[in-house]
C-alpha cells in the first residue's frame, strides 16, 4: 500500500509538471511566432505591450502605425511631384517678317505665335506671353514649311522613329532648303533635327494601285475586287435600313473583308487616298475614269502628259505629283498631242488639279548635280513660273498643294491658327535661286539656324536683303551665250 501511494504521488507530480510546461509554452508562443505567420491586424491586436528591443522595424508593432501615418504624406508627395513634372507651355514667336500665309493675304511686319507646336495667333498686334522664345524675322519673308511629296535618304524606313538618324547631314541640308515635312516610302514625317519627338506625321499615306494597260489581267482583277467591296457597302447600308423595321434582318457576310479588301473598303469610304503611277495621256485618263467610277480619291504620280487631259483630271478631283522639268519627246507618229511640256503645271492648275512638285532626284546629292535634288526643291517650283504659273501659285505646289495631295492639309501647308507651327524664314523670295533660309522651325522649335550651322553660315552672314545680287532681267533668268 505504501509503495502504491508513493507511485500515485509521483504520478500526480509528473502531471503537474506537464501542465506547468504546457502553460509556459502557451505563454511564450506569440513571442516566438514569425511576424508573417498571421494577418497584420491579428498581430497588432495580440502583440504584447512591451516588444523586445531586437524586433525588426518592419515587425507587426510598427507596421500599422507607419502605414497609417505615411498615407497622407505619400499622397502629398505624389501630388507635389506631378505638379513639378508638369511641363511648362512652350511658346515661340516669329516677329516682324513679311508673312506669306498661303491660305490668305501676305501680312507685312506680322507675328506668328505658337504654343506647344501649334499656331495660336497671326497678325500685327499680337501680345507675346512671358517666357516666349522670339525669332526676329525683320526684313525677311516667312513661309509655311516646304513639303517634299517624295523623298529618300532623310528618314529611315518602316517606323522612322526607330530608324532615322536625326543628326544626319541629309536632314540638316534638307532643313537648310526649308523642308519641314517629307514623304519617305509611304510615311509622312517631320524633320525634327536632334529629336524623335513629334517626328511621325502619318503612316500609310497612300494605297498604291496597279492599273497599267500593260497588265490587263491585273486591271480586270482590281475592278472585280472594287466591285465586290462596293457591293458589300451597298448591302451594309441596306441592312442598316432594314433593321429599323425588321428585327430579323441579317447583316451581310464580312468574314472575307480583310487584307486587300479592307484596304479597298477604306478607299471607297474616303478613309484613304489611292496613288497610281501614270505618265502617258491614256494611262492618266484611265486612272481618272477608275476613280470617278468608284468615287475614291486619287493622286497621279508622274502625269507628264496630264496637260492633254487636264480637264478630265480636274473634273475627277485627281491630284498630281509632277516634275516640271521632266522631258519626254513627242511621238511624231501619233495623231494627237504627245510628250511633256513646261506648261504642264500651269494647265493642270488652271483645271483645278491640286499639284505637288518634286525635283528629278528626290534625295540630297553631294557630287555636283546642282539644282536637281531636294536641296533645290524651290527651283523646281520656279520652273512652273517659267511655264506660266504665278509666283503665288508656284509656292502652293510646295505648300498647301502638296499637303492636299498627301491628305495632310489639315495640319501643314499653310500658316493658319490651329495648324502645326512649321515655318521658314528666308532672306528673300523662296523661289529665287539666290535666297538663303535663315531659320527653319518645325513643331514650334528652331530646327535649323543658319548662323549657328556650319553649312551655309559664311554666305551673307548678316542676312541682309540688299546683299542679294541684282540682275537686269527677272527670274527665271534667260541664258545669254557670248559670241
Amino acid at each position: 500500500m505504501r509503495r502504491a501511494c508513493t507511485i500515485s504521488r509521483l504520478a500526480g507530480v509528473l502531471v503537474g509538471l506537464v501542465a506547468a510546461v504546457a502553460a509556459v509554452a502557451q505563454s511564450t508562443e506569440p513571442e516566438s511566432r514569425p511576424a508573417d505567420s498571421q494577418p497584420a491586424e491579428t498581430q497588432s491586436a495580440t502583440q504584447p505591450t512591451s516588444a523586445p528591443a531586437t524586433r525588426p522595424a518592419s515587425g507587426p508593432t510598427t507596421a500599422p502605425t507607419t502605414t497609417a501615418a505615411s498615407a497622407p504624406a505619400t499622397a502629398t508627395a505624389t501630388t507635389t511631384t506631378q505638379a513639378a513634372e508638369k511641363p511648362k507651355d512652350r511658346y515661340l514667336a516669329v516677329i516682324g517678317g513679311r508673312v506669306h500665309t498661303v491660305a490668305g493675304p501676305v501680312l507685312e511686319k506680322a507675328t506668328v505665335l505658337s504654343k506647344n507646336g501649334v499656331i495660336t495667333a497671326i497678325g500685327v498686334d499680337v501680345q507675346l506671353p512671358q517666357d516666349c522664345q522670339v525669332v526676329d524675322a525683320a526684313g525677311c519673308d516667312v513661309y509655311p514649311g516646304l513639303i517634299a511629296a517624295v523623298s529618300s535618304g532623310i528618314h529611315g524606313g518602316d517606323d522612322p522613329r526607330d530608324t532615322t538618324n536625326v543628326y544626319s547631314t541629309n536632314m540638316a541640308v534638307a532643313l537648310a532648303a526649308g523642308i519641314t515635312t517629307a514623304l519617305t516610302g509611304n510615311t509622312a514625317s517631320k524633320l525634327t533635327f536632334g529629336t524623335t519627338e513629334d517626328l511621325l506625321l502619318r503612316q500609310g499615306v497612300f494605297v498604291e494601285l496597279q492599273y497599267s494597260r500593260r497588265s490587263p489581267i491585273e486591271r480586270a482583277q482590281l475592278v472585280a475586287d472594287l466591285e465586290r467591296v462596293r457591293g458589300y457597302l451597298r448591302d451594309s447600308e441596306k441592312f442598316e435600313r432594314e433593321k429599323q423595321t425588321d428585327p430579323n434582318a441579317k447583316p451581310p457576310d464580312k468574314e472575307w473583308l480583310s487584307g486587300k479588301y479592307e484596304t479597298y473598303r477604306k478607299l471607297l469610304t474616303g478613309e484613304a487616298i489611292a496613288v497610281i503611277s501614270a505618265g502617258q495621256m491614256q494611262d492618266c485618263l484611265d486612272a481618272a475614269h477608275l476613280a470617278g467610277r468608284f468615287g475614291f480619291k486619287l493622286t497621279l504620280r508622274g502625269a507628264y502628259e496630264g496637260w492633254i487631259v487636264a480637264s478630265e483630271l480636274g473634273r475627277a478631283g485627281v491630284g498630281a505629283i509632277i516634275t516640271p522639268r521632266a522631258e519626254v519627246a513627242e511621238n511624231r507618229e501619233a495623231n494627237r498631242p504627245t510628250g511633256s511640256t513646261i506648261e504642264n503645271a500651269r494647265i493642270l492648275y488652271e483645271r483645278g488639279v491640286p499639284l505637288a512638285v518634286v525635283p528629278p532626284t528626290t534625295s540630297i546629292l553631294y557630287w555636283g548635280v546642282g539644282g536637281r535634288d531636294l536641296l533645290h526643291l524651290n527651283l523646281e517650283a520656279a520652273f512652273t513660273v517659267r511655264g506660266g504659273l504665278s509666283n503665288e501659285d508656284a509656292l502652293r505646289t510646295l505648300t498647301i498643294g502638296a499637303a492636299r495631295v498627301l491628305g495632310l492639309d489639315h495640319r501643314v501647308g499653310s500658316l493658319e491658327v490651329g495648324k502645326d507651327a512649321d515655318l521658314v524664314v528666308a532672306d528673300g523670295d523662296i523661289l529665287h535661286y539666290m535666297t538663303q533660309v535663315r531659320y527653319t522651325i518645325v513643331n514650334g522649335r528652331v530646327a535649323y539656324d543658319k548662323a549657328k550651322d556650319t553649312l551655309f553660315a559664311h554666305i551673307r552672314p548678316e542676312g541682309r536683303r540688299d546683299q542679294v545680287p541684282r540682275f537686269d532681267d527677272i527670274w527665271p533668268r534667260r541664258l545669254e551665250w557670248r559670241e
